[in-house]
């Protein structure tokens, strides 16, 4: 099962710096925008990314595993994934239906959640990835989650090329404000 987790894993992240750092980089640069294949591509590579912790969890796909007994730990499992949804829903309804990510009809999305991070639907989405792994700690669901961080670097630097080259001085200084995912100090 390690080896099949190891094969998986490396396959899966060439598989997603081609999608991030060609397929949607070129359409960045082109198109200025992404195209269908892209948001498609996308899509693909988070659903892979999620259906890789049936590599940890004790249930077989598609089922979820009964929560466990220990009470401390749901409370902690809970409450990073209620944070993280809270976030990852504040982020979608705060950058509305816009066809690019991290843009709005006005320009450069830098209010609301925006102006406390770069990334908040990353951070959201890490978060419900962090309650997994305190319900079911190992060394998968920790590999898991640095595959998660690997893929959305990949993702953010496609994204942040675009939005330099497309508002220059005003994402720079936005960068030079407001922490790409979390503010650490």
């Amino acid at each position: 099962m390690l080896l099949n987790y190891l094969i998986c894993s490396i396959l899966f992240i060439f598989f997603s710096f081609f999608v991030f750092r060609i397929v949607v980089r070129n359409d960045y640069h082109k198109k200025q925008k992404l195209s269908a294949v892209s948001y498609l591509l996308e899509l693909v590579v988070f659903a892979i990314h999620a259906n890789m912790m049936y590599f940890f969890i004790p249930a077989k796909w598609p089922n979820l595993p009964q929560l466990m007994s220990d009470s401390i730990l749901l409370v902690v499992f809970s409450v990073f994934l209620f944070v993280g949804f809270i976030i990852l829903i504040i982020a979608w309804f705060g950058l509305g239906t816009a066809s690019s990510f991290g843009l709005d009809k006005e320009g450069l999305k830098t209010t609301g959640i925006y102006q406390y991070t770069r990334n908040p639907q990353l951070l959201g989405y890490g978060l419900i990835l962090l309650s997994f792994i305190i319900l079911y700690p190992s060394w998968y669901s920790l590999s898991w989650f640095v595959q998660y961080v690997i893929i959305s670097y990949f993702m953010i630097l496609s994204e942040e090329e675009f939005l330099r080259l497309r508002y220059g001085k005003k994402f720079e200084d936005y960068c030079n404000t407001v922490p790409r995912i979390i503010r650490i100090s």
